[in-house]
């Protein structure tokens, strides 16, 4: 089987909805009015929906690259599993009265599993690179909400009027200074766009067993 997701055109595929994804962040810290000050909102949804995202593609993704399971069955357990992480979705779109959110997770979703189908790879890569995709993300979340937290960050075209304009509920660090989860998205869709760019069999984690030739 020819392994597409070990072919430059596989990675790009594998990269390019992260790649969106970081570019859309970017364009909202830098100059916010593009899109609408809203936006500085939806994007700080979007990020407490990447947390629901890494968690449920850790589990699918075990089940995508098993070998025993048949298309048909990755698709049901990837349609199973995400409508259930779909209801947490759900509440975020009734509290903030839209259906963006819905949409939003299927994206973040699509965005993890889409290689899988469209960059395939054998059964021992496949486990390897969700394996390290899944490690790298929790990391690059744990870590980069840290550090965006807590370290000095320009605010670029978030300024107080653009503030009061998003109305962003409740309070914290990511209400009083958005611009912090903005540069938070960006740097963490860029670290996993990196990472689909970069990975090839034999780079990152290594799952036990023997290696099919």
């Amino acid at each position: 089987m020819a392994r597409s997701g070990d072919h430059p055109v596989g990675r790009m595929v594998a990269a390019l909805p992260d790649i969106v994804s970081a570019a859309t962040f970017l364009l909202v810290w830098i100059a916010p009015l593009t899109l609408g000050a809203e936006w500085v909102k939806n994007l700080m949804v979007t990020m407490l929906l990447e947390f629901l995202t890494v968690h449920s593609s850790g589990i699918i993704g075990t089940t995508v690259s098993d070998p025993k399971a048949t298309r048909l069955r990755k698709t049901r357990v990837v349609l199973g599993f995400g409508t259930f992480y779909l209801l947490f979705a759900g509440a975020f779109s009734l509290a903030f009265d839209a259906w963006w959110p819905i949409l939003v997770f299927c994206w973040l979703l699509l965005s993890k599993l889409a290689v899988v189908w469209l960059a395939p790879m054998p059964t021992h890569d496949e486990q390897s690179r969700q394996a390290t995709f899944t490690m790298i993300a929790v990391v690059g979340y744990v870590i980069g909400a840290i550090v965006t937290a807590t370290m000095p960050l320009p605010q670029f075209g978030i300024d107080e009027a653009v503030r009061t304009a998003a109305a962003i509920p409740g309070s914290g660090v990511w209400v009083d200074e958005p611009h912090r989860v903005i540069a938070f998205g960006v740097a963490y869709f860029a670290l996993q766009a990196w990472a689909k760019w970069r990975w090839k069999p034999g780079w990152g984690v290594q799952v036990a067993g023997q290696r099919q030739s």
